[in-house]
């Protein structure tokens, strides 16, 4: 009887091998595609609306579909208190925004949907409303998958499109958060200003040409997404996210 248990509890750990070694490694966490996309461009140190639009977007970023990201600038470091999560990639995406949508300079709080329009996150029920409009027009095209590997790595597939397509595919690793930071100097001093789908590095990875193209990239932790971009700040064609 004893030997008779041993055989089968031997058996169903075999069993329960083989079906982990059967399993694709490539067959993991699939993401979500996005239907709209949120950018907030947020200061630290010399912005007073910029904690409160920093709760906006995070706001946004637990709606259904919804990719909001936090693209923190050094716009106001010279009132006295250096942005700390600011990257130069983030004030040149926010430049070639300015330019494409027609901004006279740039400013904060900004938010920019599917990067075609652009509004003061400092003004809640317009922010709504360009949000809900953006919504209407979600992003279809083309397909875009992005699955989270066994391995951590991430692998993007993007499906065809118009012949002789001409758009960016970017990369961006983001921390959901809250990720907060307490303010010793400049206008917001000895505040703690929370930040929400922190975006810590950006990779254009490609051109998309309108034929298939599929790509793995390594260390897009906590969170990765992918956009699919028309160049030098133009409107978004397709958005997806990692959901963990």
């Amino acid at each position: 009887m004893l030997g008779g248990m041993i055989g089968r509890i031997l058996a169903a750990v075999l069993l329960a091998v083989a079906a982990f070694a059967a399993t694709p490694a490539h067959a993991q966490t699939a993401g979500e595609r996005a239907e709209v996309v949120v950018e907030l461009y947020t200061s630290q140190g010399g912005c007073t609306q910029c904690p409160r639009a920093n709760r906006l977007l995070g706001w946004y970023g637990r709606e259904p579909r919804v990719l909001a990201l936090t693209f923190p600038v050094n716009i106001w470091d010279y009132l006295g208190w250096r942005d700390t999560f600011a990257q130069p990639e983030f004030s040149e995406r926010q430049r070639a925004y300015s330019r494409a949508l027609r901004v006279r300079g740039r400013f904060t709080p900004q938010l920019v949907m599917n990067g075609a329009r652009q509004i003061s996150a400092a003004d809640w029920d317009a922010a709504r409303a360009t949000l809900d409009q953006a919504r209407s027009h979600r992003l279809d095209a083309p397909r875009l998958t992005i699955t989270r590997l066994r391995s951590g790595r991430v692998r993007v597939t993007v499906g065809p499109g118009v012949r002789d397509a001409n758009a960016d595919v970017w990369l961006m690793a983001y921390d959901p958060g809250p990720v907060s930071v307490s303010v010793t100097s400049g206008v917001n001093r000895s505040i703690v200003i929370p930040h929400y789908n922190l975006v810590t590095r950006v990779e254009r990875v490609d051109t998309w040409s309108g034929e298939t193209m599929w790509f793995e990239r390594s260390l897009c932790m906590p969170r990765c997404a992918v956009i699919v971009q028309a160049p030098n700040g133009g409107p978004i064609l397709a958005a997806a996210y990692t959901l963990n």
